[in-house]
């Protein structure tokens, strides 16, 4: 039986990563249960809809939005999981996946907000205008991804107070590392 740390809550980078895990579920929820209301994504496939609209299936930016939320939400339990079980990965490691998601994300969030203010047909009707989960998923796409800056600004400094220590496993020499100088110099 794994001991759980019960003053890991106390954390804040663990407080952090509670909120992520809560934006990301609201994020894609909000977006997968858009099935109506949404113009477009073309004039052709709105008129396929009708006059109640589109869902989010229709659109290739906003299936994407809904993958990688949801995927951002499993990682962010695992996260948790492992900091209650005492079981934290390498700062290098955390701040890899961060920057990874942190670019996913950032991407999910403009093509979303791009194609919310696309119009179709009138010009003053855009894809999104009475589509209310999909605006507060683009809201909480952007809310996640600031939050996970803020999280790989963490990790960062926790990696540079260890060193800039390399993935387990792999060698440290590498002829450049931040804050090091030439490797090929300093041994």
């Amino acid at each position: 039986a794994a001991d759980i740390d019960p003053t890991a809550m106390n954390s804040p980078k663990f407080r952090l990563i509670a909120v992520q895990c809560l934006f990301a579920v609201t994020t894609f929820s909000a977006m997968a249960s858009q099935h109506r209301g949404l113009a477009g994504p073309d004039a052709m496939t709105l008129e396929e809809c009708g006059p109640l609209g589109c869902g989010y299936s229709k659109f290739g930016s906003f299936k994407y939005l809904v993958a990688i939320f949801a995927l951002y939400f499993v990682f962010t339990l695992l996260a948790m999981s492992a900091y209650l079980l005492q079981k934290v990965p390498p700062a290098v490691t955390e701040f890899g996946c961060y920057t990874l998601f942190n670019v996913l994300m950032f991407a999910a969030f403009v093509m979303c907000a791009t194609e919310c203010n696309t119009t179709i047909v009138d010009p003053e009707y855009p894809v999104c205008k009475r589509a209310t989960g999909a605006k507060a998923a683009v809201a909480f796409s952007f809310l996640t991804w600031a939050a996970t800056c803020v999280s790989m600004l963490f990790t960062f400094k926790e990696w540079r107070d260890a060193g800039y220590e390399s993935m387990p496993g792999i060698p440290s020499n590498f002829d450049y590392m931040p804050g090091r100088g030439n490797a090929a110099t300093t041994q």
